[in-house]
């Protein structure tokens, strides 16, 4: 038990290290690739996440989805790529290669569907070398570029939003 208490306050010291440490460049350039964080208890509806995808005009193969699952055979089948709070070690390690990889991609544009305070899908979120981080209603701020405050329910208004603020920032292509 104490081991475990340890541990977690390791990893919430690699999460300040890691949100003091990333440097924001102002950039206009158009979001050609999406991650998507999710937490799969809470949000489960992979249409919606392709059609707000089709929304900002970006390819299907250029969208990747990481869910923290939560040992339910169900949750595996649903999303391909998943992770749970037992792959994390300690200082920001990570012993699922899913997650690995998905922290190693570059992306334009990372949307975290969560409103758990889970270590491990903020952990996720700020180890991920996201250009624009995106968050909903009780999303920390260190970690997040915009914060839409909505709940996870309401998807049409997150989609207007995102929508919205992306164009301000000329974040979406007009073509």
């Amino acid at each position: 038990m104490i081991l475990k208490g340890f541990k977690e306050k390791s990893n919430k010291k690699y999460i300040i290290k890691c949100t003091k440490s990333r440097v924001l460049v102002p950039s206009s350039t158009v979001v050609k690739t999406i991650g998507v964080l999710v937490d799969s208890q809470q949000f489960s509806d992979l249409e919606w996440i392709n059609q707000l995808a089709k929304s900002l005009k970006v390819n299907a193969n250029n969208l990747k989805i990481l869910s923290l699952f939560n040992n339910e055979k169900k949750e595996i089948a649903l999303f391909g790529n998943t992770f749970s709070e037992k792959d994390l070690g300690w200082r920001g390690a990570l012993k699922s290669q899913t997650a690995k990889d998905f922290i190693a991609i570059n992306f334009d544009l990372l949307i975290n569907l969560y409103e758990t305070d889970a270590l491990a899908l903020q952990l996720v979120t700020a180890a991920t070398k996201a250009q624009f981080k995106v968050g909903i209603y009780n999303a920390r701020q260190d970690i997040n570029d915009l914060i839409i405050e909505t709940k996870l329910e309401d998807k049409s208004i997150f989609k207007t939003e995102l929508i919205k603020y992306l164009n301000i920032l000329n974040k979406i292509s007009n073509e």
